[in-house]
């Protein structure tokens, strides 16, 4: 376990009602939250399934929703159990619904002193306008909210190495589950995607063989769904595009092909098949 963020350990003394903690990986924003709700109510000890800690859950691949949030506003009631506050997390995989927003945003302006939000989040990596839009909290929200960034520890080198790509994934238990050989073959198979071919067919190639590198590892964990295919493959292309980004010679063209990958990214997790939205970024890669 990581130590807690040295701005959250200042936080737990006299905590606010509700928070904002932004970070440049969603595995370690939410380790953070969690462990930090555990320091409010346990002060030295952990506990991650203290029950007075709620993380917020949705059947939805990408969104919370309105009856999501009522389920804890409702019936939990907001009053702690045997803690001193009732912690309610939000997940920065998925973002509000417009009227969850709105159903949060009433329970922000009349808090309570009993309860704790934890807003979680990561945005895009490169274009900070993308970053406010991926979010998917309301400016409002973020105005009743404390805003803290806390900045993961580990360093990522984008070098396709099992280790780099293990931490950057932000799936837990991945490195200690998956087959090292099955992420081999997926980095092969993505780092022959850092340049582009003339024809769509060969890019066709390129990405579906990525595609059933992601298969066969999710085939590994139990929670293998759609979900979690989504995620990894996700993640996979924006490892590719922050391998992109950060070479010494990417040029109009590796920006142009970054901004089209991104923007496949975004396509699946709105809940495009992820075979068409790729068959489709290869042709407009052809066209480059």
């Amino acid at each position: 376990m990581q130590n807690l963020n040295f701005s959250l350990e200042k936080e737990s003394k006299s905590p606010f009602h509700a928070y904002l903690l932004l970070s440049d990986s969603s595995k370690y924003v939410l380790e953070q939250a969690i462990q930090f709700a555990s320091k409010i109510n346990l002060s030295e000890n952990y506990e991650d399934n203290h029950p007075d800690l709620r993380l917020i859950t949705s059947e939805n691949i990408n969104t919370i929703g309105i009856e999501d949030v009522r389920d804890v506003l409702n019936k939990d009631n907001l009053s702690p159990i045997s803690g001193k506050y009732k912690v309610i997390i939000f997940p920065p995989y998925k973002s509000l619904t417009e009227e969850a927003s709105n159903a949060l945003l009433k329970t922000l302006e009349e808090p309570s002193e009993s309860s704790i939000f934890i807003l979680t989040s990561t945005g895009s990596f490169w274009s900070h306008a993308k970053d406010d839009a991926n979010r998917g909290i309301i400016n409002t929200i973020k105005s009743r909210c404390r805003t803290i960034f806390v900045e993961s520890e580990t360093v990522t080198t984008y070098d396709f190495t099992f280790d780099d790509f293990s931490n950057f994934i932000d799936i837990r238990d991945f490195k200690s589950i998956v087959s090292k050989d099955k992420v081999t073959n997926l980095l092969k198979n993505l780092e022959q995607l850092t340049s582009t071919n003339s024809t769509s067919s060969k890019n066709m190639f390129k990405f579906q063989s990525l595609l059933k590198d992601v298969k066969n590892i999710q085939l590994e964990f139990e929670e293998s769904t759609a979900t979690f295919g989504n995620k990894l493959t996700t993640r996979s292309l924006e490892y590719l595009v922050r391998a992109l980004l950060t070479s010494e010679d990417i040029d109009k063209l590796n920006y142009r092909y970054c901004e089209l990958i991104q923007n496949a990214i975004e396509e699946i997790q709105q809940g495009m098949r992820d075979s068409i939205v790729l068959n489709n970024l290869s042709v407009e890669l052809a066209e480059l």
